[in-house]
């Protein structure tokens, strides 16, 4: 919202230095500090010859005020400037009413296509805790790249094959129901594993601790048979493929009623099992580069000289591995789907998986070698349920909201206004987790703590959904409409103008989370903004103020709403209005 008056302020310096007008507004940014002046040059970008202090002194005294920037005072190599303060306000007012939810969107993308792959959970293992970040961060990437113009589109890369399915499905012979499996496929089907996992334990044991002879005699054991069984799926048995087909298709239907509890959709489901023939012709391009080399009847590529060691592509008895598919999917997505860009949203304890990943493709020549990136992110410690050691996602979701509950009904005579509490109690422990998970860099590890989350007070969720419905709340009580064409020179105070200043701003946000994918700038950002009308709240009034000052400060009120909705809403979050 800057941008007019950068211009402004571009054009006179260049006309007075002779520096190109291209050159000087990169130079011009917001000041940190409003008292000094709202817009800061840092001379030295100039690339002038003479001492960056004299010249700033020199500029300043011949600057020329005019409507749009009103004032112009040196501070050693800087020029801050001031603006018309009624300018500012009046477009800043006016553009969030005039553009609403899509307000500091731009078409950045236009004409772009992105892939961003998140969450990825392990059909044969728990939808667990872990995924939780995955899953909230990806899915901000993915709206913010929407908010810039980009054709986004959301993956879902399911962990769907491979020796597990195997032992899976020998488990489900000997553990499984029918019952238990429509009820709830993905707890069933990890109770299964765990089963039978321990059972093929006990057996290893078992077998370890005879003589060799006894050893040979007791047949195939049970990773043998699972080994066994997953060959069979890849070599196309119709009643093995059956069983997981049914597997994965009733885990998918669980997947999207959790998901849809995080507000998260996504425009594919693929899987490990999705690859076809870009897996065999990735083995076979590595083949004809003489990147594949043969050890002990495997097959890997050596990138050791390139500090990544040996990735293996091939077992010794022909069954593919993660990387081997990921090298196949890289090479059909970019066949099916054209993109410019592919982000791969996974732990930072997979760096030297996508390394490898990333420097095969880059050493096979592909041309698009180049389009991918990997956004990684720590490890939540402490994250625990009243249910035990394994924590599935759903299980902290379902806490969550009874802990947000109990909060709620603490204060009886609010807890009996709100319409629906339940689905609010949801909203509100979802935002306690998302904005715990969010308010850091994301590369942090952090101690998921239930106490702080939990708290109205303070920089959590719950704060922010409160700022976001009390200014909901302001809007329905108020005697007057927001009005687009109030008269905003009657908001001159200090507070009224730092709250306009933050709006403002949220534009710039967007675009510096683009360039860093950091979800904590836009959190950050809204708790800074919730702040500043805290601040407002008991002075800057609207009921039983005059017509002309409550219709003023209610735009500015219902602007401030609207980019904190606008905030929370990208950042995954359904934003409370009561």
């Amino acid at each position: 919202m800057y941008d007019i008056f950068k211009t402004s302020i571009a054009t006179q310096i260049s006309a007075l230095s002779g520096v190109s007008a291209e050159i000087v507004e990169p130079a011009v940014g917001v000041s940190n500090n409003m008292a000094n002046g709202d817009l800061t040059l840092t001379v030295s970008r100039l690339r002038m010859k003479d001492n960056p202090t004299q010249i700033a002194k020199t500029l300043a005294e011949q600057w020329k005020a005019d409507d749009m920037v009103t004032g112009a005072e040196a501070a050693g190599p800087y020029i801050n400037f001031r603006i018309n303060r009624t300018v500012l306000t009046r477009s800043v007012l006016q553009a969030v009413h005039a553009t609403g939810s899509k307000y500091g969107w731009t078409n950045e993308g236009a004409g772009k296509r992105v892939i961003v792959e998140f969450s990825s959970p392990n059909i044969a293992k728990p939808f667990h805790a872990g995924h939780l970040r995955s899953t909230i961060i990806g899915n901000f990437i993915y709206k913010l790249h929407k908010a810039h113009g980009w054709d986004a589109i959301s993956m879902n890369y399911l962990g769907d094959w491979g020796t597990q399915y195997g032992l899976l499905a020998l488990g489900f012979e000997r553990f499984g129901t029918e019952e238990e499996l429509v009820a709830d496929p993905i707890k069933h089907l990890f109770d299964v594993y765990v089963k039978v996992s321990a059972a093929a334990k006990e057996e290893a044991e078992h077998i370890e601790a005879m003589d060799a002879d006894a050893a040979a005699a007791a047949g195939p054991t049970i990773q043998d048979q699972a080994r066994a069984y997953f060959k069979s799926m890849e070599d196309g048995d119709e009643s093995a493929l059956a069983l997981w087909q049914r597997f994965r298709t009733l885990s998918i239907e669980k997947y999207k009623q959790i998901y849809a509890r995080l507000g998260v959709h996504f425009d594919v489901y693929s899987g490990e099992s999705q690859v076809g023939e870009g897996m065999s012709r990735a083995i076979q391009m590595l083949t004809d580069t003489g990147l594949l080399i043969e050890h002990e009847g495997a097959k890997l590529v050596d990138l050791t000289e390139h500090k990544l060691g040996k990735a293996l592509m091939q077992k010794s008895d022909g069954t593919t591995l993660y990387l081997t598919r990921d090298i196949g999917a890289a090479i059909e997505r970019y066949e099916k789907y054209n993109f410019d860009k592919h982000i791969y949203v996974v732990s930072s304890q997979q760096d030297h998986h996508l390394k490898q990943l990333f420097k095969t493709v880059e050493l096979l020549g592909l041309p698009y070698a180049d389009r991918f990136e990997h956004v990684n992110y720590g490890l939540v410690n402490g994250m625990s349920t009243r249910r035990g050691t394994v924590v599935l996602l759903e299980d902290v979701l379902h806490e969550s909201k009874e802990k947000m509950h109990d909060v709620m009904r603490a204060n009886e005579a609010k807890y009996n206004d709100v319409v629906n509490p339940e689905h609010i109690a949801d909203v509100l422990g979802m935002s306690a987790i998302v904005i715990q998970d969010m308010a850091a860099r994301r590369i942090k590890n952090y101690t998921f703590d239930w106490g702080r989350i939990l708290n109205f007070e303070g920089d959590t969720g719950p704060y922010l959904q409160y700022a976001h419905a009390r200014l909901c709340s302001l809007e329905r009580k108020a005697h007057v409409k927001v009005n687009p064409d109030a008269d905003v020179t009657l908001l001159t105070e200090e507070v009224t103008c730092d709250i306009i200043n933050q709006i403002s701003l949220y534009p710039d946000i967007l675009a510096a989370s683009i360039k860093s994918l950091e979800p904590c700038t836009v959190v950050q950002y809204i708790l800074k903004l919730s702040h500043s009308i805290s601040s407002a709240w008991e002075t800057i009034k609207v009921c039983g103020e005059a017509d002309d000052v409550a219709e003023a400060r209610l735009l500015m009120y219902w602007s401030a709403r609207t980019v904190i909705g606008n905030a929370l809403t990208l950042l995954g979050l359904e934003p409370v209005e009561a």
